[in-house]
């Protein structure tokens, strides 16, 4: 099911700044700005898998079928499909610059998010650091909402979804995450693994072994998490860190160049991003009805 709503891409085609010299685009916009996948530049690390495009298709397809089911008439399936095509041409016209500003924003946001506690809610603290920086934003722009995500969806997920389309986003974040999960372990075992059998070689040749460490982190705060779903993606993220690590003593001791590396790690990014845009887009579906209580 589509997780994209009319308010959303209505919110987002009205934005303005407030200083009025740049489109200052709703929570909507940005998640839908950093992940549509055509000719704009990529907004996070080149993570972008087209996921909130196929959303906009998905609607533009449901207003078809709608319309010969009879659903809805004519008139209103040739709105849904004049709201797609606006919010396209929104997120194409925005400058890099614009698009930079948003995630910037949405990260923002974010830090704030974490720094409120939610009335009511049993959560979890937990330590986070995060030694590499290529992973701080990942954490910023997208755990924050989808923690306050996980929480309300339990909440007002029913009335929100319905009982059915709730069965549907549960499965589908957790498929998700299982996926992830795997294959994060499947990096951490074979990094590690290669790092041991580098260094043993190293060794018995007796060559000079380097052992770097990250002594400042990326990020290092406490987090309180509203439940096990939030909990998960945390351990995901500090375990792409250890990956890192191992990543960072190979190219120390020149068994992999930096580039690879950095292969490595967008391929990581571009996994997660599509969990993280979803999640997102979820959050804002389950405001409207958070709000409207």
């Amino acid at each position: 099911m589509s997780t994209i709503n009319e308010e959303t891409i209505l919110a987002a085609a009205e934005g303005t700044s407030a200083q009025g010299a740049a489109p200052d685009i709703s929570l909507a916009a940005s998640a839908a700005a950093g992940a549509i996948g055509l000719s704009v530049p990529p907004t996070t690390d080149g993570a972008d898998d087209g996921e909130i495009e196929r959303e906009l298709q998905q609607m533009e397809d449901a207003a078809t079928t709608l319309q010969k089911e009879g659903m809805i008439s004519e008139s209103e399936a040739t709105e849904k499909r004049d709201q797609v095509a606006r919010t396209r041409k929104l997120f194409r016209d925005l400058s890099p610059a614009e698009r930079a500003a948003i995630v910037q924003r949405r990260r923002e946001i974010g830090r704030e998010l974490m720094s409120r506690q939610l009335s009511g809610a049993a959560v979890v603290p937990a330590a986070v650091r995060l030694n590499h920086t290529r992973l701080k934003p990942l954490f910023e722009q997208w755990w924050p909402y989808l923690n306050r995500m996980s929480i309300n969806m339990q909440r007002f997920g029913r009335s929100t979804f319905g009982a059915e389309d709730q069965a549907v986003v549960t499965d589908w974040f957790e498929k998700q995450i299982g996926d992830l999960e795997s294959y994060v372990d499947e990096q951490l075992t074979v990094a590690k693994g290669f790092r041991d059998k580098t260094e043993s070689k190293m060794l018995a040749l007796g060559d000079i072994v380097f052992m770097p460490s990250v002594t400042k982190p990326s990020l290092d705060i406490e987090v309180e998490a509203y439940s096990r779903f939030s909990m998960r993606l945390l351990s995901l993220m500090l375990k792409f860190d250890k990956v890192m690590d191992n990543f960072d003593f190979l190219v120390w001791n020149g068994v992999r160049d930096q580039s690879d590396v950095d292969e490595e790690t967008s391929r990581f990014l571009r996994k997660f991003h599509p969990v993280g845009v979803r999640g997102y887009m979820t959050h804002l579906r389950l405001m409207t009805t958070v709000r409207g209580r």
